[in-house]
């Protein structure tokens, strides 16, 4: 596995799109650290906490080539604080080579990325943001 089919099968796997490029990385980060999917990348603590270049680089490179496009939608918090997240999508070039993708992950690595969104898919960001930063700091990385 790397991060262009982590990316590809997570998306396929998430039913087409995800709310942020932020979120696929904590799903990268919980896969790998607590549902035991084969390391594919390293991660250093950022401003979101675990962070990866290289799948920051791969979702850019994917958007380039039209596999995945972003659309920016407006939200509003809590407190009633206006924001925007953008949301990642398979085009139907992306939806092609996802199948393909997916159909090559071995089994164990299949059940660690299933594992990880029937955990954590249908949370918000902010949810999984508020567990990654309780339960892991600078030092576990």
């Amino acid at each position: 596995m790397n991060c262009r089919s982590f990316i590809l099968s997570l998306l396929q796997t998430y039913g087409g799109s995800i709310e942020s490029a932020t979120k696929i990385q904590k799903l990268a980060f919980l896969s790998i650290r607590e549902n035991g999917l084969t390391p594919f990348t390293s991660f250093k603590w950022h401003y979101y906490g675990p962070f990866s270049k290289e799948i920051q680089d791969t979702v850019e490179v994917l958007k380039s080539q039209e596999i995945v496009s972003e659309k920016e939608i407006n939200r509003v918090s809590y407190s009633g604080k206006k924001y925007a997240i953008k949301r990642l999508s398979l085009t139907a070039k992306g939806r092609r080579l996802a199948e393909s993708e997916t159909c090559r992950i071995d089994s164990d690595n299949e059940a660690a990325l299933l594992g990880t969104i029937e955990k954590y898919g249908d949370k918000p960001l902010a949810k999984i943001l508020d567990y990654v930063y309780k339960a892991y700091s600078p030092e576990d990385l």
